[in-house]
């Protein structure tokens, strides 16, 4: 059984490996509707597929300590010489506070590079779109967020 475990965590360890390997990473930071959250994500885990990992803090809904995963991707929109980059994505997310709650939800946004403006490794993000709440009851809202990534 010890052997498998280590197996495991062997594998779990190279693939994450491959994952930082294949392409780029960012931890950031956002605010807006429902909350805040830090970010950490990674580039091109499959090509224009983006993974990124939330975890935070809503002041909506049951309020308190919120985890998500939410995938990004990159959408073909030509802004000519403007360094910002157009994605769709959407996740699950789970809330716990004074309850526990759980939804999805599916969101467009544009990055601004400043790298690409001549300025450090970071970008300027907003993004937003509808939320369907589903435990403790089913509804339906809007999420939005302005937040700051940089990119290693």
């Amino acid at each position: 059984m010890r052997k498998l475990l280590v197996s495991l965590i062997a594998v779990a360890a190279l693939g994450t490996g491959a994952a930082f390997a294949q392409g780029g990473y960012w931890a950031g930071v956002s605010v807006g509707y429902p909350g805040a959250a830090l970010h950490f994500g990674i580039d091109d885990i499959a090509p224009s597929l983006a993974v990124r990992l939330n975890a935070g803090y809503n002041y909506i809904g049951t309020g308190g300590f919120a985890l998500g995963v939410d995938a990004l991707y990159d959408l073909p929109v030509d802004l000519g010489d403007t360094p910002i980059d157009v994605y769709a994505g959407g996740g699950v997310g789970i809330g716990i506070g004074s309850g526990i709650a759980l939804g999805v939800n599916v969101f467009v946004g544009g990055e601004f590079s400043l790298a690409q403006a001549g300025l450090p490794e970071g970008g300027v993000f907003l993004e937003v779109g509808p939320s369907i709440g589903i435990i403790p009851t089913f509804g339906f809202g809007v999420t939005g967020r302005l937040g700051f990534n940089y990119h290693f």
